[in-house]
């Protein structure tokens, strides 16, 4: 079936001031939306700064120097960056199909169980067989615990939010009770695995500390791009996502698009997971289920669900991150103005959109 062949409603009257203007005015809205929201986030942050008896200029300066400051900081930035980037994808993914998921912690944690699972209990014993390994298995466990979701979605008709958040918390669950029982490290006292062995961990580029991770962010952007915009399944999950009755009819079939956009959101969380693990954490505790997957959906929102959008709201945000920690050590200012920040952020473009939708 091709884009000409589609039955939808009869589409409104042409704008008199042509295509080639209502694209322009399109994109330049979609520039201005997220632009809004950082100047309108930052302007908050700055007043809180203020009450909280700082200098907004000398926090600004602190966060931009603690992101961008140098090599090491730069490292952490990208590194930080990366499972948002991908987490962020998998959410693009999905929400074009209509699907609502929240799920990517849950993607996410399970991923980094797979990943220390295959580490250390299979006889691998080197990192050109085990990062492709980690990576099959962890994107496998990541796109299963996504179909589930989607399945109840597709076929019974369940909330998707309800049920990834479920999900959520019988993943976590789940990785409570490994550290503790099967992959609990023998010599500790806390709820931890042993770390992994070097052999495993994620290669770094000459001179820093930026692993391979990041590459594989780098490279699934304009992957998801391609997917989304030039194959069969970005055609139908567009044409699902704006209506399912209309894609039923033109013989699109939307429980198959739900729950294939669900694999791969699952799958690209699972990626993150085992990527942290393997390039940042080294060990499976509780702390790497830190609700870096509702920050991915921040992410995708902020960047407006476009691959290259993410990319830059990935950025801004690891470095409001960043930067709230190191004034907090330098200023003793709280850490929590970068997540205020964020907050006031998306509450901008959801705001700035739906007035947007209202004057079309």
């Amino acid at each position: 079936m091709s884009a000409g062949t589609l039955t939808a409603p009869p589409a409104p009257p042409a704008p008199s001031d042509g295509s080639g203007t209502s694209r322009v005015r399109a994109a330049a809205t979609a520039a201005a939306v997220p632009l809004l929201a950082v100047m309108v986030g930052l302007a908050v942050g700055a007043v809180l700064i203020v009450l909280a008896g700082g200098s907004p200029l000398e926090a600004y300066g602190t966060m931009l120097d603690a992101a961008l400051g140098g090599d090491t900081q730069l490292g952490r930035l990208l590194t930080g960056m990366t499972p948002l980037v991908l987490m962020g994808l998998g959410y693009a993914v999905a929400y074009r199909t209509g699907f609502v998921t929240i799920g990517a912690q849950g993607h996410y944690d399970v991923g980094a169980i797979t990943a220390t699972a295959v580490v250390l209990g299979l006889p691998l014993g080197s990192s050109w067989v085990a990062i492709p390994v980690v990576a099959v298995t962890s994107a496998a466990a990541g796109a299963l615990v996504g179909a589930v979701a989607g399945v109840l979605k597709a076929r019974l008709g369940v909330n998707e939010i309800i049920s990834s958040l479920m999900l959520n918390y019988l993943v976590f669950y789940g990785l409570a009770w490994a550290v503790r029982k099967p992959l609990a490290n023998p010599n500790g006292f806390t709820p931890e695995s042993e770390r992994i062995p070097e052999w495993a961990q994620l290669a770094t580029f000459p001179g820093t500390k930026i692993h391979l991770g990041v590459l594989v962010a780098v490279l699934a952007v304009p992957a998801v791009w391609w997917l989304m915009r030039s194959t069969r399944f970005g055609f139908a999950s567009q044409v699902v996502g704006e209506s399912p009755t209309v894609a039923a009819a033109n013989g699109i079939d939307v429980a198959r698009t739900v729950i294939t956009a669900s694999l791969i959101s699952g799958a690209l969380g699972g990626i993150a997971g085992a990527i942290m693990l393997l390039g940042s954490e080294f060990r499976l505790s509780l702390a790497i289920s830190s609700g870096i997957g509702f920050t991915a959906i921040v992410v995708a929102l902020l960047g407006r669900r476009n691959p290259f959008g993410i990319v830059l709201a990935a950025a801004l945000v690891s470095g409001l991150t960043l930067g709230g920690q190191a004034v907090q050590r330098t200023q003793e200012i709280p850490a929590s103005i970068g997540t205020v920040v964020q907050a006031v952020m998306i509450l901008t473009v959801l705001v700035a959109n739906r007035i947007v939708e209202r004057a079309r």
